[in-house]
């Protein structure tokens, strides 16, 4: 029976853990950091319970014999936990980064455990293990992607494969997190300021329609379309949304960036360039972007 190994187990870690074991059939066993306190101790026996999860004394023990070992830490903690962990990896064993480290960190450890002849997985977790247990989508590139994919798909996680080096998949994340975690931020900020007037019910119930209801690449074309003429206009009601923002005592500071962002762009002369007409495609967007406003690899 092949084993998995968690490092770190939070709330993914101890989801993906009962599926590898309930539906996979693997052997399953983890190590995580002493608890600071009573409560996260007794939340993290509570986990290992529930998963059936063997805990281990110490990582070492934890990596030893393992087929795949899965680190589940913060970002933080990646480059240091692979560093410590290379060394006992058995050859041809996969090491599957799930944290949020950054790119450079995961192509560093990449290395690291290559030079052990082990397979490295970089994971990117692009959804909440909250919404979709075990089930959350996951993107993976490097060498260990087919490896720890023909392992844990069985269990019913979801792996879409980037024929990319380590570090590719990190990367996508983040780019996306851009969107969803600037989103977020804009979210709070509007929200914030709505309340101060007693109007976050009505503005909330206000956005609404075929824009809010369409597939977001469908979404990505049709702003960057609009904003190629248009941004100018927009960045001004912007700047005075954020004046309406600070005038309700919340510091903008998402929506004065969003102005300003979109301020730069029709500084670019998209608008000339394009006759004042929408481009057809986002792609003429972007491609008339990559010298005012881009710096490519």
């Amino acid at each position: 029976m092949s084993t998995v190994a968690f490092l770190g187990f939070g709330e993914l870690g101890s989801a993906l853990a009962h599926a590898l074991r309930e539906r996979g059939g693997l052997s399953v066993r983890a190590w995580s950091r002493v608890p600071q306190d009573e409560p996260a101790a007794e939340a993290l026996d509570a986990r290992l319970r529930c998963s059936g999860a063997e805990r281990a004394d110490s990582l070492e023990e934890a990596v030893a014999g393992a087929t795949a070992v899965l680190a589940v830490v913060p970002g933080a903690a990646a480059e240091e936990l692979a560093r410590r962990c290379a060394p006992h990896l058995d050859r041809q064993a996969v090491y599957a980064d799930l944290s949020a480290a950054t790119p450079a960190v995961k192509v560093a450890a990449a290395e690291r455990v290559a030079a052990r002849g082990a397979l490295y997985a970089d994971v990117a977790v692009l959804g909440t293990v909250t919404a979709s247990g075990a089930a959350v989508p996951l993107l993976a590139s490097g060498t260990g992607v087919e490896a720890f994919r023909g392992l844990v798909e069985p269990a019913g996680v979801h792996i879409t494969a980037l024929e990319a080096p380590a570090g590719d998949a990190t990367l996508v994340k983040l780019l996306r997190s851009v969107y969803m975690k600037g989103r977020d931020a804009l979210v709070l900020e509007m929200m914030i300021a709505a309340r101060s007037h007693g109007l976050e019910r009505v503005v909330a119930e206000s956005i609404a329609g075929p824009g809010e209801e369409v597939a977001f690449p469908a979404l990505a074309e049709r702003i960057l379309s609009a904003l190629a003429v248009h941004a100018e206009r927009r960045a001004h009601e912007l700047r005075s949304a954020g004046a309406v923002v600070r005038d309700s005592g919340v510091e903008p500071l998402v929506t004065e960036a969003g102005a300003e962002r979109l301020a730069r762009l029709a500084a670019a002369g998209l608008r000339g360039r394009f006759v004042g007409e929408r481009p057809a495609a986002a792609d003429e967007v972007l491609a008339a972007l990559d010298g005012p406003l881009s710096r490519r690899r």
